[in-house]
């Protein structure tokens, strides 16, 4: 019984102390590489995107406007970029196309979306005086600053 119980915490033991080796990929900021982009993607982008051959594929055919805003842009903007340029919004023209406005709105929504979790990653909702507030987006989202 005793063998068992001390193989059984040289395992623990063992994928605890791997999981703490790993470290988070380090970004420093754009403008980005290619390969900084393809390194970093999979922590900052969805699901969707952390297969490496999708990823790739998805780069390879992304165009030169949208490559080359994503990589003059910050990390954490890259999803909301993307996301509205889906959308049909472009960096490259000017008037009512333009993805500036879709993407601050979109990185906007996202925060106010993370007031609503607790640190332990629990479902807390909005406020009570923000309910009573009622203050909403155009669609009709509450907003919570």
């Amino acid at each position: 019984m005793l063998r068992v119980f001390s193989v059984l915490c040289l395992v623990v033991s063992s994928f605890v102390s791997v999981n703490g080796v790993v470290a988070a990929v380090v970004d420093n900021g754009p403008p980005y590489t290619d390969e900084q982009f393809l390194t970093l993607a999979p922590e900052r982008l969805p699901v969707e995107f952390r297969d490496k051959t999708r990823l790739n594929n998805w780069w390879g055919r992304a165009p030169s406007y949208l490559r080359k805003h994503i990589l003059n842009s910050k990390s954490e903007m890259w999803w909301h970029i993307v996301l509205c340029n889906y959308f049909g919004y472009r960096p490259d023209v000017t008037g009512e196309l333009n993805s500036a406005q879709c993407e601050r709105d979109s990185y906007a929504a996202s925060q106010r979306g993370r007031n609503s979790w607790s640190a332990d990653g629990e479902w807390v909702g909005p406020s009570e005086e923000c309910r009573k507030r009622d203050k909403r987006s155009k669609w009709g989202e509450l907003i919570c600053d």
